[in-house]
């Protein structure tokens, strides 16, 4: 009388089995495809290595990440959700990338990029009344980098940042902003999408990105 249910609930479980291993299969292939993390983070020192008048902390543009991702590719990984990943990226016409990279905005860039969440500060100023002005002055002052040192290491800096927060374009002045400003951060994300797309970083590989982290 159960018979036929018997047969049903055999072959269901004889598909659910071919479908598993279909898919087991199919996430090895993926995994495979994937280069070492070493060759990951070779390309992508390898690109910024060759920029004319970069170091490790300046500030990166959708031009970059969008090269970086392209070399990726050749290497046989194209990282998923490419523009998640490029919209967290400053875009090159914007005005924090274009006054960085003027001979004083580098000049600034590298006195203030020593503290933490400097560029978040730094972006969220700009995004303030006046903030065009604001940045301008920072760049073109001998000491404009002091006022992202208040505001990243001081306790009167967090006070400030917090009476921003309660203006209408300061909302959150003291937290993240979660963009991508530097080389680290790109290569942060993309340790963690190396991961997701089931891809193994060794150990001692880890432990020594993360000692060689700056901000």
């Amino acid at each position: 009388m159960h018979r036929p249910l018997i047969r049903v609930s055999i072959v269901a479980t004889a598909i659910l089995s071919v479908a598993n291993a279909f898919m087991s299969e199919a996430v090895a292939a993926d995994t495979a495809k994937l280069p070492p993390y070493t060759s990951v983070q070779q390309a992508v020192r390898q690109y910024f290595a060759a920029q004319p008048d970069y170091q490790r902390r300046d500030i990166i543009s959708q031009r970059d990440a969008v090269a970086v991702l392209a070399d990726l590719e050749k290497l046989g990984w194209r990282v998923a959700d490419r523009r998640e990943i490029l919209d967290r990226v400053p875009a090159d016409g914007e005005l924090l990338v274009r006054e960085l990279r003027t001979p004083a905005g580098r000049k600034f860039m590298r006195q203030m990029d020593r503290y933490p969440d400097a560029y978040d500060r730094l972006d969220r100023l700009t995004h303030m009344p006046q903030g065009t002005s604001t940045l301008k002055r920072l760049v073109a002052g001998p000491d404009g980098y002091k006022l992202i040192e208040y505001l990243t290491t001081a306790s009167g800096g967090r006070e400030m940042g917090k009476m921003l927060s309660d203006t209408p374009r300061g909302r959150g002045f003291n937290r993240s902003t979660d963009r991508i400003y530097t080389q680290r951060l790109l290569m942060d994300e993309l340790n963690r999408r190396y991961k997701e797309a089931g891809g193994v970083v060794p150990a001692d590989v880890e432990r020594r990105e993360q000692a060689e982290a700056v901000w």
